[in-house]
């Protein structure tokens, strides 16, 4: 079913994410403010061909991704965004610019990471341990996470927030990086879990105004589990709101519990009280227990009628 591949599908995303985030395992050594200070050999070749980390002239925060202005004879500015990557049989670096004024601002920043995503690609078939192929497939899925955000701002219209911290000025390259991350985070969160309950509400089967909801609240949770679709659920607006404040939960089974004392101004709203989802998960049932524990201002004993 469709539903148990999405839910490999995220499995073995988490596992990855927690990889390139946890190098030692451990969801509380979440690694986003530091830069990992690796790089990637190929066989026969005893020098480093590809750093998975900043250089010091990078001020995006995106490694391989740079911004450029320069003035033209005529005294227009030229702002140009570049991607380099050097080439797995050595020699000139790939290059690729992508003029603001022809694509935009936002576009241009896309078509580089995508350009450095395809040149990175190349290092997969070339990578002489698996830790390397590894730390290729982690870039080029940072890479793809930020090309889903630009793009989604675009079919927006609306402005991204990627973008608002890479032009800030008052933050160095590694603090970009750092927030980049945190940003990337909540973007798959919110993918993750609309892909798991196919973008529709779990209870009312709407696929219009649908929130990724955390299970466990986010300032509760470690730094993995902010991110885990398994701590997520999607709802629509009324739901998550009720949801959030406490005034339903679930049991491990998905039947709707309903705290007594609003059970009837619940009713009023015209909220669906007598329901139970299907698509839960056995690794989202801690963070259920957490809700209902914590959260939950009824008790696991509320059920519906």
């Amino acid at each position: 079913p469709l539903s148990n591949r999405v839910a490999a599908f995220s499995r073995r995303r988490c596992r990855a994410i927690k990889s390139r985030f946890c190098p030692l395992g451990n969801p509380m050594q979440y690694q986003t403010a530091q830069p990992q200070n690796r790089s990637l050999y190929y066989a026969g070749v005893n020098r480093p061909v590809l750093r998975i980390n900043l250089q010091k002239n990078n001020r995006t925060g995106i490694i391989g991704v740079n911004y450029t202005e320069r003035t033209l004879p005529s005294g227009t500015l030229s702002a140009e965004w570049q991607m380099t990557c050097p080439r797995p049989g050595g020699g000139t670096p790939e290059t690729a610019k992508f003029a603001v004024k022809k694509h935009g601002e936002t576009r241009a920043l896309m078509m580089a990471v995508e350009a450095r995503r395809e040149a990175t690609q190349k290092y997969l078939a070339v990578a002489n341990s698996e830790d390397s192929k590894e730390a290729v497939q982690n870039l080029i899925e940072e890479y793809d996470d930020i090309v889903a955000e630009l793009k989604e701002s675009i079919e927006k219209q609306g402005e991204s927030e990627l973008m608002s911290v890479i032009k800030e000025a008052r933050l160095d390259a590694t603090s970009k990086r750092s927030e980049i991350n945190v940003r990337l985070g909540q973007h798959r969160f919110r993918r993750m879990v609309l892909a798991r309950w196919n973008s529709c509400c779990a209870v009312t089967g709407a696929d219009i105004f649908i929130n990724a909801s955390h299970i466990k609240p986010w300032r509760d949770s470690s730094n993995f589990d902010r991110i885990n679709p398994d701590n997520g659920i999607a709802l629509s607006p009324l739901y998550d709101k009720a949801f959030d404040q406490g005034y339903i939960s679930f049991a491990d089974d998905g039947m709707l519990l309903v705290a007594e004392k609003f059970r009837e101004r619940l009713t009023r709203l015209g909220m669906n009280l007598v329901v139970k989802i299907s698509e839960l998960t056995e690794d989202s049932q801690p963070f259920l227990k957490h809700h209902r524990q914590y959260i939950f201002k009824g008790t696991s004993l509320d059920p519906a009628p």
